[in-house]
């Protein structure tokens, strides 16, 4: 799986949103401070985060974006889909799927594509931003790891 940049900066910047979720709101240029992301494009990607229902925002000195839901909530799924559509190559999904009608490489490439997204969506599905942030806080050493009783 291959991600775009407007997807890997859009997962960057939520998992800060996510870490900060409840300070309450991030201005964009904070949020391209921190993960040293190009502020013009990062507002771009925001606003298709806000269109799908992922963040809100407020407007003034203390406003900015902030996640629509508790991190526990959202989905790598959800918000890799609002950013990329279809996260496999649609060419190799869009394959004729009459067996008899296609040959035999290019129906076995069509089948595998829709293994590969079906495993990708399994996972990305089953993954929230809580459970990402933790375990790179983890693997980072940081202090702020969150514990769940």
């Amino acid at each position: 799986m291959r991600l775009s940049k407007r997807s890997e900066y859009g997962l960057r910047a939520a998992v800060q949103l996510a870490a900060s979720y409840k300070e309450g709101y991030l201005q964009t240029r904070e949020l391209s401070r921190r993960e040293n992301l190009p502020n013009k494009f990062l507002e771009s990607i925001l606003r298709s985060m806000k269109s799908a229902g992922l963040l809100v925002s407020k407007v003034g000195a203390s406003g900015g974006y902030r996640l629509a839901e508790s991190p526990e909530q959202i989905s790598l799924g959800a918000l890799l889909r609002s950013l990329e559509g279809q996260l496999v190559n649609p060419e190799l999904l869009d394959r004729p799927h009459d067996p008899a009608n296609t040959e035999a490489g290019a129906f076995a490439l069509h089948l595998l594509a829709l293994r590969v997204e079906g495993a990708i969506r399994t996972v990305i599905d089953s993954l929230t931003l809580a459970e990402l942030l933790d375990e790179s806080r983890k693997a980072r050493g940081d202090a702020h790891t969150m514990f769940y009783i």
